[in-house]
């Protein structure tokens, strides 16, 4: 049987070599440097990504059920999920839409949580 590593430990890996071995190589070089830094920070967005996507999609379409009083199962397959957020978020754009929706009102608490989740991915240190 022959090994196959995770697109995760791939990328792990490309981002290492970037910060401890290709950082000290072109230090000399401003340019280079950050061209550098930024496409090792673009993997580490990435593989964050591929770490928390999912989780964050169930979360999603958990609040977004919850809100919108719909009952469903959780989707199976990744593409599955991204389809009904996106559904689900289109229903949810309706009623804020055709409705006088309070500053108080649990929607924007959803809101707020997703908006955390997906910055989270870009920037580990975000906190609200």
């Amino acid at each position: 049987m022959q090994y196959k590593p995770e697109n995760q430990d791939l990328l792990e890996a490309i981002a290492e070599f970037l910060r401890k071995d290709i950082l000290s190589y072109v230090k000399e070089r401003d340019d280079l440097v950050y061209k550098t830094l930024v496409s090792w920070n673009m993997l580490n967005v990435v593989i964050r990504d591929l770490e928390k996507e999912e989780l964050y999609l169930i979360k999603e379409i958990e609040r977004l059920s919850d809100l919108l009083n719909i009952s469903l199962e959780i989707p199976l397959t990744l593409k599955e999920k991204r389809e009904k957020v996106k559904d689900l978020n289109r229903k949810l754009c309706e009623l804020i839409k055709n409705q006088k929706i309070s500053i108080e009102h649990p929607i924007w608490e959803h809101v707020k949580k997703t908006l955390i989740e997906n910055l989270s991915i870009s920037n580990p240190r975000f906190q609200l």
